[in-house]
């Protein structure tokens, strides 16, 4: 009887031992395949990281690219307008286009507020056609061609109210070139809007 119980608990020792050991493999297994797919998933998100200017080389490399013209057809006459009309009527002035609104609007340094980082990534990326500044660099007027392509996209009116909002919160004038507007009208109305502000900064 005694051999029959120690030969009983020797078996449930090593079938302890057998399921303890195929357990800890098995447990050791999976550890080494999550090991594996989370080197996996670090390889990949630092081979992808945008932010890594090697990266950004590889990836342009990769890659054909052309030259495409960065005002459309309809702008360029609104742009070649716009040139005369700073020649003719304000020289000191210069115009560029397709400017990024981060680049000359600025919220308040509040680091710990949160509504400035929404508020800034709200309307940052988002560009305006043309920019005109003062012989000082200081923004003075923004103009906006609302052509063809301007109904395109179905958020267009979206964004276009939050340019305007943001370019009235930082005082800076808006112009709006309605599709199809001629030279002559386009030069009227930059003189008119100029005349405007010139006319309400004397008054204060």
């Amino acid at each position: 009887m005694e051999k029959v119980i120690i030969f009983l608990a020797i078996g449930y020792a090593i079938g302890f031992y057998v399921r303890d050991r195929r357990a800890k493999e098995a447990l050791a297994q999976q550890a080494a395949v999550r090991q594996k797919e989370d080197e996996r998933r670090r390889q990949y998100r630092q081979e992808n990281d945008l932010s890594d200017p090697q990266n950004q080389l590889r990836f342009i490399d990769e890659c054909s690219l052309k030259a495409v013209p960065p005002v459309n057809r309809e702008a360029v006459r609104v742009l070649y307008a716009i040139d005369e009309w700073i020649k003719d009527m304000q020289p000191d002035w210069r115009f560029a286009f397709e400017v990024a609104m981060g680049g000359f609007i600025k919220t308040p340094y509040a680091p710990d507020d949160p509504r400035q980082k929404r508020a800034f990534k709200s309307y940052s990326g988002k560009r305006v056609d043309f920019l005109l500044i003062d012989r000082f660099g200081n923004p003075v007027l923004v103009v906006e061609y609302n052509g063809s392509g301007h109904d395109l996209s179905g958020d267009a009116d979206a964004r276009m109210a939050v340019k305007r909002l943001a370019l009235q919160k930082a005082g800076i004038p808006l112009l709006e070139i309605p599709e199809r507007m001629g030279k002559l009208d386009i030069l009227a109305a930059l003189s008119e809007k100029v005349g405007v502000l010139e006319t309400e900064k004397r008054t204060g």
